[in-house]
């Protein structure tokens, strides 16, 4: 039943779509047309051009070139074409735009179709902007708020928070007419407001309880409507809400940590946030991959010579064992993948002190390894499992070469979350597996934000904000400061 509602909704969204294109095109034809005939051919002044074919074919790419601008402006969005401010403001922004890319090709492409007086261009851009917004804000924006109205597939939610920002939100859904939801209920983690009515809906159980009441009840979509918490606390049930794999809107003043890959759709007026699961999909992923391997294969030819220079000293000075160490980690999703480095260890070391260590670490408690107990860092300092060549490679990152390896095998990217031990996972909380959404790289904005210096904590608020937040340009930025980082081995043990 619920995959029947959703290709039923994913018809009749494309019908939307494909309305509000028809309806921009012929706008757009109209207002260029009516702006040449009024100028040179209705007789009002003194010169005539009559309209020639090349005018129509100039008038059809016009068109396709402003859909696509419309488009990138979201005005086929479903929570921009029910607004009317937000639709007013694209429309705007769009119509100039086109305006300013057709006087750029028409200076490149040397042609003066519709630019032959500049009143055609003026009229044609006062008209297109009228008509786009009489016709999608007052004609097809009431079609559709009709439509909409009616329909007797509504969008069940579940709301996150019983407070009096999760009440005012519910309130506010039951008297909203573009936005028709079916409230199922809240959760909340308050013992005292279990099973309990607010605003004519019960409490169902905590917010641990959400994968259960989102398949128990067919939920659709979840709302946090959740303000007093702090920056992690709010992570933390953003991400326990996320495992639900439904979309998830965020009601909060502290859109700041999720604002990247996230859309803004009003409900009334009160902005609510899609968060994001990651922007690293399809043309971006590729891009990406792309980067990473051609860049990966240029590094492993140029540092060869290094690598076996290295590989001889770790045989001469770093005692019996081999030159490469292997061990599994933590991939993308969670996944295992064997994981390359240079040797710089006794083959004979205990990982049970770094067991403990890491235990202490992810927890945020003060660890005795360090050189100043009350500065928590990633990795052990003066750590006795390492060897004395093995110090100078971990200085410098030398040792880390090894996973161009991983990341041509597409295991590993060039910059992305440092990939954690198995056993580490055992000491993650909700929102730190959030780390794991992103492929694992070399390099990272906790490698250029102080390295080993960096409490557990803020390291995952940077990977998340890298995942949130990625570009190539992002990605650029990164590997250019992490030169000299690896230069100057700060925060390197």
């Amino acid at each position: 039943m619920k995959g029947n509602l959703a290709e039923l909704r994913v018809k009749r969204a494309r019908r939307r779509v494909l309305l509000l294109l028809a309806a921009d095109m012929v706008c757009i034809g109209a207002s260029f047309l009516s702006a040449y005939w009024f100028r040179l051919l209705s007789g009002f002044f003194t010169r005539s051009i009559p309209i020639e074919r090349s005018h129509y074919i100039t008038l059809a790419a016009v068109c396709v070139m402003w859909a696509v601008i419309l488009s990138a402006h979201g005005l086929y969005r479903r929570q921009v074409y029910l607004s009317v401010f937000d639709q007013m403001v694209a429309v705007f922004n769009s119509v100039n735009l086109g305006v300013l890319l057709l006087l750029a090709l028409a200076f490149v492409f040397k042609f003066e179709y519709f630019l032959e007086r500049r009143l055609v261009l003026l009229a044609a851009w006062a008209l297109a902007i009228l008509l786009l917004i009489f016709v999608r804000v007052v004609i097809i924006r009431g079609i559709l708020l009709r439509r909409i109205h009616r329909d007797p597939f509504r969008r069940r939610i579940l709301v996150v928070g019983a407070g009096e920002s999760g009440r005012q939100f519910v309130n506010l859904v039951k008297h909203t007419r573009n936005h028709v939801f079916e409230i199922v209920g809240y959760l909340d983690d308050d013992p005292e407001k279990q099973k309990k009515e607010y605003e004519g809906f019960r409490v169902l159980g905590t917010v641990d309880d959400v994968r259960e009441v989102v398949e128990r009840l067919n939920v659709e979509r979840v709302f946090v409507a959740i303000h007093k918490l702090h920056q992690e606390e709010m992570i933390d049930l953003i991400s326990r809400c996320m495992k639900c794999h439904v979309p998830v809107k965020m009601i909060s003043d502290q859109f700041h940590m999720f604002t990247s890959g996230g859309t803004i759709e009003r409900i009334d007026g009160v902005p609510t946030l899609h968060v994001s699961d990651n922007t690293m999909r399809g043309a971006a992923y590729v891009m990406k991959r792309t980067f990473d391997v051609v860049t990966a294969a240029m590094l492993l030819v140029v540092l060869s010579p290094l690598f076996a220079l290295i590989a001889l000293i770790i045989k001469v000075a770093g005692g019996k064992g081999p030159v490469f160490f292997r061990q599994s980690r933590a991939g993308h999703g969670g996944k295992p993948f064997n994981f390359y480095k240079l040797r710089t260890m006794r083959t004979d070391a205990d990982d049970q002190v770094h067991r403990e260590y890491a235990r202490d670490f992810v927890a945020g408690e003060d660890l005795k390894l360090s050189k100043n107990p009350s500065t928590p860092v990633y990795k052990m300092k003066r750590d006795p499992r390492v060897t004395p060549i093995g110090q100078l490679l971990r200085k410098t990152s030398l040792d880390e070469l090894p996973q161009l390896f991983n990341v041509l095998r597409g295991e590993m990217s060039l910059v992305g979350p440092r990939p954690p031990i198995l056993y580490e996972l055992q000491y993650y909380r909700e929102w730190h597996k959030r780390r794991l959404d992103a492929k694992p790289g070399l390099t990272g904005l906790w490698q250029v934000s102080g390295r080993s210096s960096v409490p557990f904590n803020e390291m995952v608020l940077l990977d998340l904000y890298y995942i949130d937040h990625w570009s190539l340009k992002l990605d650029f930025e990164i590997l250019l400061r992490t030169v000299p980082v690896i230069l100057f081995g700060k925060g390197a043990y």
